[in-house]
């Protein structure tokens, strides 16, 4: 449970400004991992995830089952490691964007993972159709998620919609601070 009415400003601000999650669900002790898509929206002192996926996948059916879910979402960010052939050149050499880069990445970033314990609420057209479309409507609205994974995810009738009520965060940044909420 959260230890305050909501979550710290910078675990919201992350969920604003990141693209994916890495969402887990599990089922008799077999636990999934699927990277998703999603869309944060707060409302009346209450934090969501929306997200949507095929309902002929083992994260659906185990959401089915078991609402109990679990997402890291981070900031890190990596440089995919190219050193292939860079033996060869001079340290001298190397592009000084490069370097600023590099030294971004290790020394600038706040560099924080976090850690969201939810319910997974698997919304239905046909029951409520004016909260459906309103959740439905954010996440297609959503910029961060280009048009084509909107049409095969989002607008596909063969999709489930589901809204992941948040109720608590642990967050842990690269010196192994943690702190829960």
């Amino acid at each position: 449970m959260l230890s305050t009415d909501k979550l710290p400003e910078s675990v919201t601000t992350l969920l604003k400004s990141t693209r994916f999650i890495h969402l887990a669900t599990s089922l008799n002790d077999i636990p999934h991992v699927s990277l998703m898509n999603y869309t944060y929206f707060h409302r009346d002192d209450q934090d969501y995830v929306i997200i949507s996926t095929p309902k002929k996948t083992t994260k659906y059916e185990n959401m089915v089952k078991n609402p109990n879910v679990s997402f890291l979402v981070h900031d890190w960010i990596s440089v995919k490691n190219n050193s292939e052939g860079d033996e060869d050149l001079p340290s001298q050499r190397r592009n000084s964007l490069y370097e600023l880069l590099a030294n971004f990445n290790k020394n600038e970033i706040s560099r924080v993972s976090v850690t969201i314990n939810g319910k997974a609420e698997i919304l239905d057209s046909d029951k409520d159709t004016d909260s459906f479309d309103f959740y439905k409507s954010l996440h297609l609205n959503n910029a961060k998620i280009d048009q084509i994974q909107a049409k095969n995810y989002i607008e596909n009738a063969d999709n489930a919609l589901i809204l992941i009520h948040i109720n608590g965060c642990k967050v842990t940044d690269t010196e192994n601070n943690v702190e829960e909420f």
